[in-house]
């Protein structure tokens, strides 16, 4: 029987169970987008915060606002609460400039680097594929910040520089002299320390949880292919115990693993182990059956003798005579059942020899052409010597049954052919008459047990359906294979043995 096919693996669903995992980058993501708009706030908390205090400092200070121009003084006071990052500008009600200092730029800006700490060779060549694959990919999700942006004149708050390079975020607070606005504070900061961190973040995120993903993959690989290895190992085990007639050949050791797969592979141990009880009584009952029908066999059959003996009326030796009859018939029936029991018990102990298995069927044509004097029958043979190893009188009781079978349904005048013919490594044995064809389906199930395609008829021998299923089991026995086919250029049936050459019996 063939198995369904196997479209998806136990490693492809855990694997497909994996992919669930894939959110977590997304998730990751929306962190670190949250991140980076809590770091902008601060950020804007810092700036004002920052314009706020230069302010305070400049408070009712009019000297300082008298010049009209670029103030040295306001440039030394603003210097020493300037940030590297952020650029501070003082402007008077007119919108001058009157003194400005640090940079929208950062002196040495730092690469975003996830990194794994060591100095170990996993460190290292994580370390590289994070340079050569990983920062790729990360800087297309998140670009990079920029330092190669123009620094222009102060313009609204949270504005993108005139190449669109950078965001810059101001900041203003207003310089009071008495009760009057003599300037502002404008404190400026580009976001790019914000999503030098954003992006820090992420790509160290992304790392860990890649590395969780790759490991998390193998591990969950490795475990699904042993969980594949031990259930193809169960399924293998049960096929091979039994063969393809439904006999148990063996019993399963049984796993004594406490899992489900080791109480699975237990229950088909004792599953199987209880068949072959079974099976082992079923095929016991045809000897048994056979021993204990003898005896009353016996006594029915002397009782009949005495009465044959006696003075007796017409109709009762008619009546007698139909007794005799039956009682034949089920002495046959016992005989073919003993000797399929026999023949079972006895291949093992068949001792095999090498022989010319042309010769052997050759001499038993002509056997059969002296015991079915009404049947033509013709032999095809190579030319030479087949040798062959095996049994040949179980080879010949065999070929007795192909051509009992052969005669049965041949049609009156017509002739059985028989043929034997090498192949490439082994050698068939076909017999062919012309007659019935087989009904569909039949022809795997022609050699089973107690099958046969005969009508019923109330014939003086009666047909158990055991002949063919006698050359199976020789056939079999040899490491061969017994095959029935309707025939191609006529009416009837082609019985065919195939028989591997010099081979020992198993």
């Amino acid at each position: 029987m063939s198995r369904p096919r196997v479209t998806l693996g136990i490693r492809a669903q855990l694997l497909l169970v994996l992919t669930v995992f894939l959110a977590i980058p997304w998730l990751g993501y929306e962190y670190v987008r949250e991140l980076e708009r809590f770091l902008r706030d601060a950020q804007e908390r810092t700036l004002a915060g920052t314009a706020q205090a230069v302010a305070t400092a400049l408070h009712d200070r009019p000297r300082l606002f008298q010049e009209g121009a670029l103030s040295p003084e306001i440039e030394q006071i603003i210097r020493g609460l300037s940030r590297t990052t952020a650029r501070i500008s003082v402007v008077d009600r007119e919108q001058n400039v009157v003194a400005r200092a640090g940079s929208l730029k950062r002196a040495d800006p730092q690469p975003v680097d996830a990194g794994i700490a060591g100095d170990s060779r996993v460190a290292r060549g994580w370390a590289w594929l994070e340079r050569v694959a990983l920062q790729p990919l990360y800087a297309r999700v998140l670009p990079p910040p920029s330092e190669d942006f123009s620094e222009e004149p102060n313009m609204p708050a949270r504005r993108p520089t005139a190449d669109g390079k950078a965001i810059i975020v101001a900041a203003a607070n207003p310089i009071w002299v008495g009760d009057e606005v003599k300037g502002a504070v404008v404190v400026e900061q580009t976001t790019n320390a914000v999503l030098a961190e954003r992006n820090r973040a992420f790509a160290r995120l992304f790392t860990i949880v890649l590395a969780a993903l790759l490991i998390g993959s193998v591990a969950l690989t490795l475990y699904a292919s042993w969980l594949s290895t031990r259930i193809r190992r169960l399924r293998d085990e049960a096929e091979a115990a039994i063969d393809a007639h439904g006999r148990v050949r063996g019993v399963l050791a049984g796993s004594q693993a406490g899992d489900e797969i080791g109480d699975l592979s237990r229950s088909f141990s004792s599953a199987l182990a209880r068949l072959a009880q079974y099976a082992s009584h079923q095929e016991a009952m045809a000897s048994r059956l056979s021993h204990e029908l003898r005896t009353p066999i016996a006594v029915v059959r002397s009782s009949l003798d005495n009465l044959a003996l006696q003075n007796l009326t017409e109709e009762a030796r008619v009546v007698m005579g139909r007794a005799q009859e039956g009682l034949d018939r089920l002495a046959h029936i016992i005989t073919r059942m003993t000797e399929a029991t026999r023949l079972e018990s006895s291949l093992a102990e068949a001792e095999p020899e090498r022989f010319d298995l042309a010769q052997v069927v050759a001499g038993c044509v002509e056997g059969y052409r002296a015991a079915y004097p009404q049947q033509k029958i013709e032999l095809e043979s190579p030319s030479g010597s087949v040798p062959f190893d095996g049994a040949p009188e179980l080879i010949a009781q065999m070929f007795d049954k192909l051509i009992a079978n052969a005669v049965e349904f041949a049609r009156p005048g017509t002739a059985i052919e028989v043929k034997l013919e090498r192949e490439v490594a082994s050698v068939r044995l076909a017999v062919s008459n012309e007659g019935p064809r087989l009904p569909a389906g039949m022809e795997a199930r022609l050699f089973d047990s107690m099958v046969s395609v005969r009508e019923e008829r109330s014939a003086a021998t009666p047909h158990l359906g055991l002949g063919l299923y006698i050359v199976r089991l020789i056939a079999e026995h040899h490491g061969g294979r017994a095959l029935a086919a309707n025939r191609a250029d006529a009416e009837g049936v082609t019985v065919s043995v195939v028989l591997p050459l010099v081979r020992a019996l198993r």
